[in-house]
């Protein structure tokens, strides 16, 4: 009511979220996880005239971020309207002239430096979750294969166009500009096909039309690949349960799915290759003939 001059509400908290109609209008007042990295997409959005399904509302004094007992915060409007997360996945938009150069090296060192954090983590909290302990040094293994496999196999260096990307795929969040990031367009590809296995929305989907339309080039499949190895699946729910906002028994769901996760992971290999040949992953090759 201070900071944006809105009366007659009535918030409810969902999942860190505060929503609340005013004018019968659904709006949400959000945290904010990273404030300069959100500054600098926000300043990205602003130059492009982004309002998709969220619209960014400014505070009395003109400024879109408000602090809040030390935390930041964002209020949107929710726009009422009707979109294809597919359509729009396959028309991402390029923001490269409003980026500085960014070389792809730089997702092996993020990576890296989460596994170092989530080794160190685990030392001090593993005793406290069993299913944590009984699954952690699997994931990290799969962690530090998909960083080989990207390391080895990205043929060049150059720098690549980047892209209004996600940090996750979800239909309830797919506009919510504290949900964007600026990286390469195969992070949206990998994390759509991710999102389509454990939604368990993959059987019918023609994977061999999807990447006929995308047409990508040989680095494009490394990215693409590297970042389906990449288990952010799992380290999302650790997270989870690690900040206790979720049961550990969510992670059991994970694990449940890995041999079908690896035939998974075989298959879009194979239907890679029908269009670029890329290096194949021993182990998963010999996991699928036991």
């Amino acid at each position: 009511m201070y900071y944006y001059n809105l009366l007659e509400i009535d918030a409810f908290e969902k999942k860190e979220v505060y929503y609340f109609k005013s004018n019968n209008k659904l709006f949400s007042f959000e945290k904010v996880q990273n404030i300069e990295k959100s500054k600098k997409v926000f300043d990205i959005l602003q130059k492009i005239n982004y309002v998709r399904e969220y619209k960014i509302i400014y505070n009395i004094y003109g400024e879109i971020f408000t602090k809040v007992s030390n935390d930041w915060y964002v209020l949107f409007q929710h726009l009422d309207n009707k979109y294809n997360l597919l359509g729009n996945l396959l028309h991402p938009i390029n923001v490269s002239k409003l980026v500085s150069v960014n070389n792809p090296i730089l997702w092996s060192y993020l990576w890296s430096k989460k596994i170092d954090y989530y080794e160190y983590q685990f030392e001090h909290i593993s005793e406290m979750y069993p299913l944590i302990l009984e699954s952690f040094n699997y994931y990290v293994g799969l962690a530090e294969n998909a960083i080989s496999y990207f390391s080895y196999n990205l043929h060049s260096m150059e720098s690549f166009d980047v892209f209004l990307c996600h940090e996750r795929i979800s239909y309830s969040k797919y506009f919510n500009p504290l949900n964007i990031t600026i990286d390469y367009y195969p992070r949206d590809i990998a994390e759509y096909i991710k999102f389509l296995f454990f939604s368990n929305n993959y059987k019918d989907f023609s994977f061999l039309n999807f990447f006929k339309y995308l047409n990508f080039n040989y680095n494009d499949y490394i990215l693409l690949f590297s970042r389906l190895l990449f288990p952010s699946y799992y380290f999302d729910v650790y997270d989870c349960v690690v900040s206790q906002k979720c049961d550990e028994r969510e992670l059991s769901k994970i694990i449940f799915l890995v041999n079908d996760y690896y035939a998974f992971l075989q298959n879009i290999y194979q239907l890679i290759c029908t269009f670029i040949k890329i290096p194949s992953i021993d182990w998963i090759k010999k996991r699928e003939m036991l």
